[in-house]
């Protein structure tokens, strides 16, 4: 029973058990000698919890059989409430059989039914069933019922070993290829872990993809920093490749394992002319943007919509109503998880919008409302699942970071802060500018009043609200020293955060004893 195998792995993998030896069943019948253990966890008897639930059944014994476990009679017990109870295996209705779509041999499926949503979920949750080599895995995918090989998109791992097969020839493992095998089996086999799946292999029979173990790390990069994997040259595109680079260039560094011979090479002086170049490709560029800011954080990030696609949200929205007021969900059919994409009735209207789930806990999960940037804390039985059909849109509110400001450290003046900039931008037109995109952080960008063009982060640092943030991008270098001349300013005039003098002074040594 999947059921049964779900129990166990959930509860037993990466954990630290007892195990309490019973018997030793000697080799018979083509079968090797066995070694039967009662296994515990937490005190907890795994096999009676398995039998409690109707997972297992108790294997009956000749009475003159010594050879069974040392807490039979809590297991026969345990069988005997749980027949009582008609718990799983022993419930009258009979059990549904779970049907698994195996995509490592079908596979004509993977591009028509299953890639293009795959593709448009943030991430998706899987389990990984058997691990092949340090970046070839076969993923269970539970929302799809469906088993596809995945291949670790960004990197190149060496080959592991293979023992011989069906009369194919055993196969040597490449250096350090067993080590990246070893490595990757340890943090993910029969692990819960979420992917974002790209595209598929040119022969349409793998996925390729990212995979975040439970802590959130990137195992990609994961590898790569371990020195078993090197970055390849079709993750330039991807938003992890600074994150590969960098964790390539600290592997190198440290010589770890496929670098342990690396020896770095010296980089020519480049020509005045591409120094020339490399300065009017680091020139600031200015393209604004229309857009409605409709959620501020309490971070000073902020959500906008670009006022072009206006209309388009309208129309999905009003379609979205009515097919709820239709169609209106059934309680209780709809089961939460992180990460999902779905439906939400909002509390201040009652009308349905598109919502991620970030967090769930209880009977209530938060969400963020996609197409707005708003969060609340909604019960269960005010989700639903999304239709397909509305599911294929981009959300169309955009988390930005206000370029080269920071909240001051005292939560008076942070909240200060917050109302003014509410004030300037909350639900208005304005424009926007992307200034900066840092690696595996929000887009920094600069807002503009459309009506007077001021720009209206360098105003809050005039006015005392926020301080001006130093960087040192060569593109951003004029900005920034118009920001800190303004600060300079409110300084000297002693307006808001700066009453009673320099507050960055704070941070110096004498004031940290």
């Amino acid at each position: 029973m999947f059921e049964a195998r779900e129990f166990l792995r959930k509860k037993l993998v990466g954990k630290k058990v007892q195990c309490v030896l019973d018997y030793i069943s000697p080799a018979r019948d083509n079968f090797p000698e066995k070694y039967c253990y009662t296994v515990l966890i937490g005190g907890q008897n795994v096999a009676e919890a398995m039998v409690a639930k109707g997972l297992a059944s108790v294997v009956r014994y000749r009475q003159d059989d010594d050879q069974r476990s040392s807490c039979y009679d809590q297991l026969y017990a345990a069988e005997n409430q749980a027949i009582k109870g008609q718990k799983g295996m022993h419930a009258k209705k009979e059990n549904t059989l779970l049907r698994v779509n195996d995509l490592t041999l079908d596979h004509s499926r993977i591009k028509v039914q299953y890639l293009p949503s795959w593709q448009r979920a943030l991430r998706t949750e899987g389990i990984v069933e058997f691990v092949a080599s340090g970046s070839r895995l076969r993923l269970y995918i539970p929302k799809d019922s469906c088993l596809v090989t995945f291949l670790l998109a960004g990197i190149s791992c060496p080959r592991s070993s293979r023992p011989a097969l069906n009369g194919v020839p055993a196969q040597e493992a490449e250096p350090y290829g067993d080590e990246a095998l070893t490595f990757t089996r340890d943090r993910v086999l029969q692990r819960d872990v979420s992917v974002h799946i790209d595209t598929t292999d040119k022969n349409g029979t793998s996925v390729i993809g990212w995979l975040w173990l439970d802590n959130n790390v990137n195992l990609s990069v994961a590898l790569v920093e371990e020195g078993l994997a090197e970055v390849h040259f079709s993750a330039e595109k991807s938003e992890y490749y600074r994150m590969l680079k960098n964790a390539e260039d600290r592997a190198k560094a440290a010589k770890k394992n496929i670098w342990a011979n690396y020896v770095e090479q010296v980089v020519e002086e480049k020509p005045v002319a591409e120094e020339a170049e490399d300065k009017v490709v680091s020139e600031r560029k200015v393209q604004l943007e229309d857009v409605i800011v409709t959620e501020i954080t309490e971070n000073l990030s902020f959500f906008a919509q670009s006022c072009a696609s206006g209309a388009k949200l309208d129309a999905l929205m009003a379609k979205l109503h009515a097919d709820f007021q239709t169609n209106p969900p059934i309680v209780g059919t709809y089961t939460p998880k992180r990460g999902d994409l779905c439906a939400a009735q909002f509390s201040a209207d009652n009308q349905w919008y598109r919502a991620k789930i970030e967090r769930v806990q209880g009977n209530n999960a938060t969400v963020l409302y996609v197409d707005y940037g708003n969060r609340e804390v909604v019960p269960f039985n005010r989700l639903a699942g999304l239709p397909s059909a509305f599911s294929s849109e981009k959300p169309f509110a955009t988390e930005y970071a206000l370029a080269l400001v920071q909240l001051p450290q005292d939560n008076e003046d942070k909240e200060e802060a917050l109302r003014a900039f509410a004030e300037d931008v909350l639900n208005r037109k304005v424009q926007l500018n992307i200034e900066l995109k840092p690696f595996n952080s929000l887009p920094l960008a600069t807002v503009y009043d459309p009506s007077t063009n001021v720009d209206i982060g360098k105003q809050l640092v005039a006015d005392g609200l926020v301080l001006a943030e130093k960087r040192g991008e060569r593109k951003l270098r004029e900005l920034v020293d118009q920001y800190l001349a303004a600060q300079q300013a409110a300084l000297a005039a002693h307006l808001a955060i700066w009453k009673y003098g320099d507050i960055t002074q704070d941070d110096a040594p004498e004031f940290s004893r």
